[in-house]
């Protein structure tokens, strides 16, 4: 069970995580595919017994040979999917597949279009950051 508190954390916990092939494989099957420029997402609610979205990240070897950059990849998607979760309106369960054309992106780039992704399809809560506020204040 997810309390408050685990919600509002900024962590990527271990039931935050798609880890079975079974579940993987289930959303890339059934799931909404997203191709944002080069960004592949699958995106799926949730079963009802899963209270917090969860995530996986695919990245090929095909696609780049070098593990120093398949886990920068990755790194950024998870920091991304760890500081925004709270944004998701409902629980889903999302697959990223890295290509060669997004691999090199930068943070920032990454972020826009992961949120962009979510937002199209599913919503996501519009949170004012700090420089909103300064600039309205």
């Amino acid at each position: 069970m997810v309390s408050k508190t685990d919600r509002l954390k900024f962590t990527f916990r271990k039931y935050e995580r798609l880890r079975r092939r079974k579940e993987i494989d289930f959303v890339l099957q059934y799931g909404k595919k997203v191709f944002i420029n080069g960004l592949i997402l699958y995106i799926h609610k949730s079963p009802i017994e899963v209270k917090q979205s969860r995530l996986a990240v695919l990245v090929s070897s095909k696609v780049e040979k070098k593990a120093v950059k398949r886990n920068k990849f990755k790194r950024r998607i998870r920091e991304i999917f760890r500081l925004n979760k709270h944004k998701i309106l409902e629980p889903l369960d999302i697959v990223v597949i890295g290509t060669k054309s997004i691999i090199y992106a930068r943070y920032k780039i990454l972020e826009e279009y992961f949120l962009e992704a979510i937002k199209k399809y599913f919503g996501i809560k519009e949170v004012a950051d700090d420089e909103t506020i300064k600039k309205i204040s």
